[in-house]
């Protein structure tokens, strides 16, 4: 029963990862810069970038949700969120980057941390 409720909550905490990549992926497809004045970053130059971003979020989207799956996919979702982290925070810090980056990179991070401690959870109920 434990094993059971954990992994539903691995599969939950995964997907809506997943789907906030995706959702956050089409606004800077069709919104890009919306989405930027959302946090305060004013933008004037090519969209091409944005739209790339956005193009690699729907990718990485797919990616976590296939680890509901493949569950050897979960260190990628937790390692990229790691990685976002780390590089949101420091762009906030020591680039020409709006502080809500910092906030946000904190926001990838605990997605991360969501991801890895269900699946400790999953790992704990597993081995009894």
């Amino acid at each position: 029963m434990r094993l059971r409720f954990w992994r539903a909550i691995l599969n939950l905490v995964v997907l809506a990862v997943a789907v906030h990549s995706v959702a956050l992926g089409i606004a800077f497809l069709f919104f890009p810069l919306r989405v930027l004045g959302l946090v305060g970053w004013e933008y004037s130059g090519p969209v091409f970038w944005l739209n790339q971003a956005g193009v690699f979020l729907v990718i990485l989207g797919a990616g976590y949700a296939a680890a509901v799956r493949v569950p050897a996919f979960l260190g990628f979702v937790v390692g990229s969120k790691a990685a976002a982290f780390v590089f949101l925070l420091a762009s906030a810090l020591w680039v020409d980057a709006p502080r809500i980056v910092g906030l946000l990179g904190c926001g990838d991070g605990l997605m991360g941390l969501a991801v890895a401690f269900a699946f400790w959870q999953v790992k704990r109920a597993e081995d009894g």
